[in-house]
């Protein structure tokens, strides 16, 4: 559709997306509050009333580049997990062979011993196809769900996502759990050595190949990052000073559970929190995320129907029904070049939407930019405050997760808003992070297995 004005030609979406459409002076406002919370996560008077908790990751070294040899990888998220072999070589080359896993929804729901025990049997098999399994390769795991970490090879399990049920692993250290599990193989030997957030497995991972990387984020079906911090502000630290710096996972998902993002939560972010297993938690994550976008996008579609002003005498039968828009259509959507809603049109058709006229198209463009506008947008506010604080002159930024990765608009926002908030003193630059949270971990393994060595 020629000239599309969504003020003008949808009135009614137009006004039902207005709380969705942050003004610079709004984003400022959240980045502040941020950086407030930030400061508090550090501090150990108010670690524990703050929304970014900032915990410790007793990961105290980054790569110096020259690390060489094979080491293994698990990475565990929530919908799959992936056994790796990595293989650091000279020139700044990385060899990497993995096996992807699904855990079936009856593992993943019992009980923790026999989650690690699956995750065991598939390891070993592993080692044994790559002829591995007696070599005592350093393996660390870069995980996705939450930890309080008391050690780098200790990582106290806070709690799943909603995948998973597996509730008598919770409050227990995951690499003895995988450790225990393992040592049920006897004829395989793994020096399993540490454990990581999946944001710090990027920045690792980057930082091997571009020493200035000092942040890593991930967008996708959740949202983490992490960054380097001076160890004199990390005031929960109780460790040895070897080390001047810290790397701090954030854990910024859990961002406005303290009231901060109340200016700019609006009707359909309370229903997707209502309808979510986890109401009245991880806020800045449900703006975010994926899953929440699509289904951001699913509800004002819907409302819109409801009013007879969108796709109308279609079938809500599908569309209707909860979760049920893929955030690939939405990618695809914004894909199409301009005026052009060959995507638009084949989302719809999946819903049994068909033959919809091209404002209907163009509307559905524009909800789906929307939504993912402010998302990128609330990406930036953290991105920003994180730059600010370490206060580097010119810093890379590994990035992760199939929204940055496939998503070219959306990175685009994330990169224009970045800059309207950070300082312009301190440069920067995203790197597409792919398979990077498993390489990261492998890093990790490594620095700590020759600092053991030395010991």
């Amino acid at each position: 559709m020629q000239n599309y004005d969504p003020e003008i030609d949808s009135p009614q979406a137009w006004k039902l997306l207005k709380p969705f459409m942050l003004s610079d002076e709004t984003l400022v406002t959240i980045r502040n509050s941020m950086t407030g919370e930030l400061l508090k996560g550090l501090a150990r008077d108010t670690h524990e009333r703050s929304s970014v908790p900032c915990l410790l990751s007793y990961v105290q070294q980054l790569p110096t580049g020259n690390e060489r040899g094979r080491f293994l990888a698990l990475e565990m998220w929530p919908s799959n997990c992936r056994i790796m072999l990595v293989k650091f070589s000279c020139d700044k080359d990385v060899y990497m062979s993995s096996r992807s896993l699904i855990v079936p929804h009856t593992i993943a729901a019992s009980r923790g011993t026999t989650l690690f025990n699956f995750l065991a049997y598939n390891i070993a098999a592993f080692v044994r196809k790559k002829k591995v399994e007696k070599d005592n390769l350093p393996m660390g795991i870069a995980f996705a769900f939450e930890l309080s970490k008391l050690a780098l090879d200790v990582g106290i399990l806070t709690r799943w996502t909603e995948d998973f049920g597996a509730q008598s692993a919770v409050g227990k250290n995951v690499v003895q759990l995988l450790r225990n599990a393992l040592n049920e193989f006897t004829d395989i030997r793994i020096n399993l050595n540490s454990i990581v957030d999946i944001s710090i497995g990027s920045l690792m991972a980057i930082n091997w190949s571009y020493p200035h990387c000092k942040m890593g984020i991930i967008v996708g079906l959740l949202t983490k990052s992490a960054y380097v911090e001076q160890l004199e502000a990390c005031e929960m630290y109780e460790g040895d000073r070897n080390h001047p710096f810290m790397i701090i996972n954030t854990n910024w998902g859990k961002f406005g559970s303290n009231g901060h993002l109340d200016i700019i939560r609006n009707e359909f972010d309370k229903l997707i929190d209502a309808n979510s297993n986890n109401p009245g938690m991880m806020y800045y994550e449900k703006c975010i995320s994926t899953v929440n976008i699509s289904e951001l996008v699913r509800l004002i579609v819907v409302r819109l129907m409801k009013m007879g002003v969108l796709f109308k005498d279609a079938s809500m039968d599908k569309i209707g029904i909860s979760w049920n828009m893929e955030m690939k259509s939405i990618v695809a959507v914004e894909s199409d070049p301009p005026n052009v809603y060959t995507a638009a049109q084949k989302a719809m058709d999946k819903f049994g939407i068909n033959n919809c006229t091209e404002q209907d198209l163009a509307t559905f463009r524009f909800i789906c930019a929307t939504v993912s506008l402010r998302s990128a947008q609330l990406v930036a506010v953290g991105v920003a405050c994180l730059i600010d604080r370490m206060s580097y002159a010119n810093i890379s930024i590994a990035v992760d997760g199939g929204v940055c990765r496939l998503y070219p608009t959306f990175l685009n926002n994330l990169n224009k808003y970045a800059l309207l908030l950070t300082n312009p003193q301190n440069k920067f630059e995203f790197i597409i992070a792919e398979d990077s949270p498993g390489v990261g971990a492998a890093i990790v393994a490594a620095i700590e297995a020759k600092r053991l060595k030395r010991i």
